[in-house]
């Protein structure tokens, strides 16, 4: 069953929760991360203007094959960071899983791993889902201590699959499956 566009999801957490972004979520601050060197080593995106954002995140929510979320402190409501299923296939219920901790005052904190924790276990509940996979660059060791944190194990190792700044790199794809 698709998820309904249009309608607000909210999944909460110890100290989190994760929301349905809309229009007003780009800003500045999120802009930012995307524009930082240190944040954005291991993303497609390099740079990114508030207009580019709200044309995204409406891209995302019209999807049917995607769930977009904000991750939000439960203290104080700040926006951290982002996770989004996408492709879901609700034929062969799967989704692919990514994250992006934003806000550096965040990392190593346990925040990501929570917030996957709380989306694979919706997907699994809420949409039916058996399977969730990722894929990430061999290079990004906070990212797969994560994902092992939520449960996630090693599939295969993809060699010199990724390019990126003109280098090749192996991807780690990685899934969790419905107990």
């Amino acid at each position: 069953m698709a998820p309904q566009t249009g309608k607000e999801l909210r999944i909460d957490g110890v100290h989190i929760y994760l929301r349905t972004l809309g229009e007003k979520d780009a800003n500045q601050d999120y802009c930012s991360w995307l524009n930082d060197p240190e944040v954005n080593a291991y993303l497609e995106t390099r740079s990114t203007t508030i207009l580019e954002l709200k044309d995204y995140i409406m891209k995302k929510n019209a999807s049917p094959g995607c769930i977009f979320l904000g991750i939000f402190t439960k203290e104080g409501g700040k926006h951290i960071g982002n996770i989004k299923l996408e492709p879901i296939d609700f034929g062969r219920k799967t989704a692919t899983l990514g994250l992006l901790v934003g806000d550096k005052d965040y990392w190593g904190k346990g925040f990501g791993t929570e917030a996957v924790k709380l989306l694979v276990g919706w997907a699994f509940s809420n949409l039916g889902m058996e399977e969730v996979d990722l894929g990430v660059i061999s290079e990004n060791a906070a990212a797969i201590k994560v994902y092992g944190k939520a449960g996630f194990r090693v599939e295969r190792v993809e060699k010199n699959a990724i390019r990126h700044d003109n280098k090749l790199y192996d991807r780690i794809v990685m899934a969790v499956k419905k107990i």
